[in-house]
């Protein structure tokens, strides 16, 4: 592509084979000058007659505005879901303007314009916003300081008034610019975030070494997650803290999979007492899959995904505090490792039919409860009937149909598993975002993504069709939308920047939940396998960054935060990476939220990984 600038009375143009893709114009009492990085990079150079506390530099598009992204942000207007989320590019006719460490790449956004997608972000230091328009159907971009947040700033499901920051007199202000060819839709903003990658990337240490953080995490679920109640055995979802009684407290909450991930949980004990021959730890293991079976399993096929003190029937579960809403994410993973725990109770010498027999029931009612167009239902009541049709989510049902079909060899559930994958796949492809997978909002996220990409592999190795290995790095490039390419400077004084929390390698939860969680962590095995089957080390990058953010305030029992010592093996769920939080303006701080997921995940991919070296 024979890109060019041309400067004419100030301004600057950007011509493709004569053609005009973007112009920066003029400002008075600045000059502008543009530096190539790479071809179609450039680095953008404002410099002042004299140094001044305000600075906006806007990039103007030649063609109408197309699809946008803020990344992690905001998706062409999130115009799905429901909740406090930021809607459409403007709010009552002013444009949006988003503090540089609330998106993955510093104050970046992306506008597709003609054939022509353009990113637009600041350096790394940050003390930007970003914001984005259309002036005449015309897009627009801008870096604008000191940084700001308005017309308003999404906080926990609220709102808070907007936010204005100031800054010493300075006169250098620095934008990059990446233009990439885009003539389809979303085509271009992999390139865009490639070039972000490089530009951002550094080496990185592992705190911990994969035997360490094995150590820690079957030492923290041992001491601080299983439990029996009177009538029920289980891992509790997790433990926070308590301040009036001034110590950490576990919830009394079992969780089959999403937070809880009891029988994920259980297949590590398995695996531990296999390596180990620590028979407590299988005993333990099997009371808890036990105890899963004999209280929750319903005779449709389904099974309760929460459990509660000694739930003796369903009657009792119904009538008490038990949500009986039924949610794919939890059954899907449910009956993933149903049949994983099966595989591991024969290795340890006992037959556990039971196991396998809760594990096709569960895929049998996906196979019979499948809508024609492949999709699955996001949850259900305990009847089977559907509480909530639509969300992305259901693509975590997907997952265990390509296990029944490997362990029975019955086509119907491989046809199923496709199938479902071909409408998840699909309407991805079509909306370019996932949606429904964090339980805890309705909106996009990068969640139900993760099953998305997991499930675009196993249909690879299912049937042998590159294709699915195309649509996985498709669904991987929309996760990096969610991927932190870069470190956050955090305010003197606030709790980040005390416990030296590093944003690199984090993901953002949803567009309704603007903190930030290792979650990515589940999907490494994927991004190490896609290096390996398209050739591109980037990937193996990303995987590396992951799960060093993933090892985050993990301690090894000699972590203190606020005054408090965390327990060995224990990790916070999230950390309020920018200007998000409750109502008591608790941001940039850990969520003190102790949970049982991070760890499951993190064995889960160490037991997918066969050379741990990669992640040393």
């Amino acid at each position: 592509m024979a890109f060019q600038w041309k400067k004419e009375e100030g301004k600057l143009t950007l011509l493709c084979c004569d053609q005009e893709v973007l112009y920066l114009p003029a400002q008075e009492g600045c000059q502008d000058t543009v530096q190539e990085i790479e071809e179609g990079a450039y680095k953008w150079i404002r410099k002042t007659d004299k140094p001044v506390t305000e600075m906006k530099m806007t990039l103007c598009h030649a063609n109408p505005m197309g699809w946008w992204m803020v990344p992690s942000v905001n998706y062409n207007g999130n115009g799905w879901g429901s909740g406090a989320q930021y809607s459409g590019y403007a709010f009552e006719g002013e444009p949006w303007t988003y503090a540089w460490h609330r998106v993955a790449i510093p104050a970046c956004s992306y506008v597709e314009s003609g054939k022509w997608g353009v990113g637009l972000f600041g350096e790394e230091k940050g003390g930007m916003s970003g914001s984005l328009w259309a002036d005449d159907g015309v897009g627009r971009q801008a870096l604008i300081w000191p940084e700001v947040e308005g017309p308003k700033v999404l906080f926990k499901r609220s709102w808070k008034d907007p936010y204005y920051g100031t800054m010493d007199p300075q006169s250098e202000f620095v934008a990059i610019i990446k233009v990439s060819k885009s003539e389809t839709v979303r085509q271009g903003y992999p390139e865009m975030q490639d070039f972000a990658w490089k530009y951002f990337e550094r080496p990185i240490k592992m705190e911990k070494s994969p035997e360490e953080i094995r150590r820690l995490d079957l030492l923290f679920n041992r001491q601080c997650f299983w439990r029996r109640f009177d009538g029920t055995v289980g891992f509790v979802n997790g433990i926070h803290w308590v301040e009036a009684e001034y110590t950490f407290k576990k919830t009394e909450t079992f969780e089959c999979g999403w937070c809880g991930q009891n029988i994920s949980r259980a297949c590590h004990f398995l695996q531990a007492y296999l390596d180990t021959g620590d028979t407590l730890l299988r005993d333990q293991a099997i009371e808890v899959l036990d105890s899963w079976v004999k209280y929750s399993v319903l005779e449709n096929g389904l099974m309760i995904v929460k459990l509660l003190c000694d739930p003796k029937n369903v009657d009792s579960i119904v009538n008490g505090d038990i949500p009986i809403e039924l949610d794919a994410c939890n059954l899907g993973t449910a009956a993933t490792y149903f049949f994983k725990a099966h595989r591991l109770a024969k290795k340890c010498g006992m037959d556990k039919p039971e196991y396998l027999k809760t594990a096709l029931g569960l895929c049998d009612f996906a196979v019979k409860t499948q809508r024609k167009n492949g999709e699955f239902a996001k949850s259900w009541f305990i009847d089977g009937t559907i509480s909530s049709a639509h969300g992305s989510v259901g693509v975590f049902y997907t997952l265990p149909l390509f296990d029944a079909y490997e362990v029975t060899k019955e086509q119907k559930y491989l046809d199923t598993a496709l199938s479902s994958l071909a409408f998840y796949y699909g309407e991805f492809h079509e909306s370019g975002f996932t949606t429904a997978g964090a339980l805890d909002s309705y909106c996009i996220d990068k969640e139900s993504a993760a099953p998305l990409i997991r499930g675009c592999l196993m249909a690879y190795h299912a049937t042998d069709d590159r294709k699915y290995v195309d649509w996985a790095e498709e669904v991987g490039n929309y996760l990096n939308t969610w991927l932190w390419h870069y470190t956050t400077d955090f305010p003197a004084g606030s709790m980040a920047k005390e416990i030296g929390y590093d944003t690199y390698g984090g993901t953002a939860v949803s567009a309704a939940h603007n903190a930030q969680d290792p979650y990515g962590v589940y999907y490494v095995p994927e991004y190490l396998e896609l290096a390996k089957l398209t050739g591109k080390e980037i990937w193996r990058s990303r995987a590396r960054a992951l799960w060093y953010n993933g090892q985050q305030l993990l301690s090894d029992g000699s972590l203190v935060i606020r005054g408090k010592v965390r327990p060995a093996g224990s990790q916070d769920e999230s950390v309020r990476h920018t200007r998000w939080g409750r109502t008591d303006n608790r941001y940039f701080v850990s969520s003190e939220w102790l949970i049982n997921w991070p760890g499951t995940f993190r064995q889960v991919t160490l037991d997918m990984v066969e050379n741990w070296d990669e992640l040393r």
